[in-house]
């Protein structure tokens, strides 16, 4: 297979601009079901246009469906995917593995894409993924190189090589959940990452900044790298992008792949969208400029440092001319310190009004450049094909229309008959069949035949539409499917359990657990013995898991097989957790990091779990209508992000840091940030408030007390009512288990 360039579409304008640029394939969402909710997007009733469009094209179509699905959205769900199927889309990318086994079983031919909110950033994850029925996963930005290659072995694999990156490992963001109840993992994301916060605590100087913010992904320099590492597909970040940030991104990437440097579209992609500049990200395993915490909107392109300010009219040296519709913004060191309107040029400088204290030196860029996404949009693709046209007396006229290896034979619906007087004449045909519809044809026409026939303009026009619309529909790659595929869901149930559990996850078990049943154990250093044995002697008459993070490089798996040594399972947050305790040979407890949403989900996990815990953002009445065989994440700290870069430079040879630390929001609300360490440090933000379930009387419970004292276990749990748990947790919330989320 050749090096593919995947391109991001969020609406029409994009798809075109994708296609023009020489995409290989276009990934795009439908109005449902898709995580960029706020883009554009494509609807199934256009989508078949679409489609053929870029297969006319070469040019393939993936389909996301890439959130998490609410057990009365399944028949919904199955719906669109089967409908888009059935038009001919090339594949489907998801985030729920075990919806999509069910996919793959109801439609063994469809193609399956598991989504980067998945994971898959270790070979148990690519593992994982083939026995569900994935025939390529979207790995984790986050993902090592050497754990690229391994990968690569086991299922092909797709990367991000451009674009946005989020602050938190993918899928398992959950700050704008509890913020407002509006899930990243649903398409609804606020992105309270790109807000300001201030960082506080042990070993460390305050500091305010975009501090959740990263910069831009750029790999261009590294592509051959990813290539000869076995990666297939190049995966451009941007559904809520521009034309031409499309447009330029796929062309820089085209010409990366072929060994190239196109430094003119690299240039207008800089202009399109560029946030703090660009980084290498995690493929480099140099993070230490990932943050872009001093600005967090688009920066542009250098265009000059302005010369001198007269008044409102600032002259920047620069021999470019520009558009008055253009956009301008000036930095002054590396923050924001105004903007700026072109008004003309003179005399080899550019002349500027400005708005806000702009002064001589500081950093003009350009962030619109309006000639060039003009001609963007006016680009229009054609490609060639052949038409030839027969005409005969008292016969339907026919045509064969070929393109490549497609060809088609159509005949007219009306009857020609021979001429009385004036004839149809071979120029004419071809003037005729020279107007193409709206289609992107470019088309070379022979009349092979032509009798003197008649035949009014409406029925040659009407004979030209219907063979321009029989090869434009072979294009498509429409399918059947069989029946019965929807309203499954009342076919499956799930048991009730009556034994009571209660699990508590902690790092330090020094408290009463005459109440506990379930020791999840979540060590500040995995590689540090003591602290494995010290729990291990706390908790032996108890079951006994491991906490397994969401992410984990090999060298980490390498370092949790070994840490399981004397625990009775893993408590994974992560798919890669079910391989993981299977290759150990121990139990699985499913965690909160699986996103059990549905019954489909409860029913898979339950085949491979002893244990399992609803998704964090399901309501105790949507759990309540799936299943009571569950645990509920009931009580204690909320999780709201794992950071797998330091927030501190990542300076570990003199690193005198503590392993708590503050994030303080422009609202004044304070985060903790705990640190812990694998093969090297990892960071957990935990929400300012913690989870205390009003009216939970569900039988299994899981309780959070990892930045809890022994002394406050102690209280929690001794507690005989709800109100003496809040006197002891003053700021709570009731989370997602009243209202869910949207």
């Amino acid at each position: 297979m050749p090096v593919e360039i995947l391109a991001p579409a969020g609406g029409e304008k994009s798809f075109y601009a994708a296609v023009s640029s020489g995409a290989n394939a276009i990934y795009l969402g439908l109005k449902e079901f898709s995580a960029r909710k706020n883009a554009e997007n494509f609807s199934v009733e256009n989508l078949g246009y679409f489609i053929k469009y870029a297969h006319f094209f070469g040019v393939k179509i993936y389909v996301a469906v890439n959130t998490l699905v609410k057990d009365d959205e399944i028949d919904g769900f199955i719906k669109i995917v089967t409908d888009a199927y059935k038009l001919g889309a090339d594949a489907f990318i998801m985030q729920d593995m075990f919806l999509g086994k069910l996919l793959k079983e109801k439609i063994p031919d469809i193609c399956l894409h598991l989504s980067t909110q998945a994971g898959v950033c270790n070979e148990q994850g690519a593992k994982a993924a083939v026995e569900y029925g994935f025939s390529r996963v979207i790995l984790a930005r986050e993902t090592a190189t050497e754990d690229v290659k391994k990968i690569t072995r086991i299922i092909e694999t797709e990367v991000f090589i451009h674009g946005a990156l989020c602050t938190c490992f993918s899928g398992h963001c959950y700050m704008s959940s509890f913020a407002g109840g509006l899930s990243g993992n649903r398409g609804f994301c606020k992105q309270p990452c790109r807000k300001k916060y201030t960082y506080g605590g042990s070993g460390i100087t305050s500091f305010t900044g975009y501090n959740l913010s990263l910069a831009d992904l750029c790999l261009k320099n590294e592509i051959q790298r990813l290539i000869e590492a076995g990666v297939k597909s190049f995966k451009i970040e941007g559904r809520m992008r521009s034309p031409e940030y499309v447009y330029s991104a796929v062309s820089v990437y085209r010409a990366a792949a072929d060994g190239k440097n196109d430094a003119s579209a690299f240039k207008q992609l800089k202009r399109a969208f560029n946030r703090g500049d660009f980084t290498t990200g995690y493929f480099t395993g140099n993070t230490r400029g990932i943050i872009s915490n001093k600005t967090q909107a688009n920066i542009g392109d250098f265009i000059g440092k302005v010369n001198r300010v007269e008044g409102k009219r600032v002259f920047v040296a620069t021999s470019e001319k520009f558009n008055v519709k253009d956009g301008f913004k000036v930095l002054r060191g590396e923050c924001e310190a105004g903007s700026l309107k072109y008004v003309g040029s003179a005399g080899g400088e550019a002349v500027f009004d400005s708005f806000g204290g702009i002064s001589a030196g500081d950093s003009v860029r350009i962030t619109k450049d309006e000639s060039f996404a003009a001609e963007v949009l006016s680009m229009v693709k054609t490609k060639k094909i052949n038409v030839e046209l027969n005409f005969e007396g008292n016969c339907k006229a026919s045509a064969v229309i070929s393109s490549e290896n497609r060809s088609v034979s159509v005949e007219s619906d009306e009857i020609f008959f021979p001429a009385q007087s004036r004839a149809l004449t071979e120029n004419e045909a071809i003037e005729c069949f020279r107007k193409v519809d709206g289609y992107p044809f470019d088309p070379e026409i022979k009349v092979n035949k032509i009798e003197k026939v008649f035949a009014p303009k409406s029925v040659i026009n009407a004979f030209r539409r219907k063979c321009y619309s029989v090869f434009f529909d072979c294009f498509s790659g429409e399918r059947n499917v069989v029946s019965g595929l929807i309203s499954l869901s009342s076919q499956l149930f799930t048991p009730n359990v009556n034994s009571h559990k209660i699990a508590v996850i902690s790092s330090d078990f020094s408290f009463d657990l005459s109440s506990v049943d379930i020791a999840v154990f979540r060590p500040l250093d995995y590689t540090d013995e003591n602290e494995l044995n010290d729990f291990l002697a706390k908790t032996n008459m108890l079951e006994r898991y491991l906490y397994v993070p969401p992410f984990a490089s090999g060298e980490d798996v390498k370092i949790l097989m070994r840490a399981l040594k004397g625990f009775d399972g893993v408590y994974a947050e992560g798919y890669y957790g079910a391989e993981l305790a299977k290759e150990a040979g121990v139990k699985l407890f499913a965690g909160t990091g699986f996103n059990l949403f549905n019954r489909f989900d409860l029913k898979r996990v339950q085949e491979i779990s002893d244990y399992f815990v609803y998704s964090k953002e399901l309501s105790l009445t949507e759990t309540g209508r799936i299943s009571s065989s569950g645990f509920t994440f009931s009580l204690g700290c909320i999780q709201v992000m794992d950071l797998i870069y330091c927030p501190f430079s990542e300076k570990c040879a003199d690193c005198k840091r503590g392993n708590i630390f503050s994030l303080t929001d422009e609202d004044n609300r304070t985060f903790t940030v705990r640190r812990y360490k694998l093969s090297r440090c990892r960071f957990e933000v935990y929400n300012p408030y913690s989870l205390v379930a009003d009216k939970c009387v569900e039988k299994r419970l899981l309780y959070d007390f990892t930045l809890y004292s022994s002394n406050q276990c102690n209280e929690i749990l001794h507690a005989d009512n709800i109100l003496k748990i809040k006197g002891i947790i003053p700021n709570h919330t009731s989370g997602n288990l009243v209202r869910g989320v949207k």
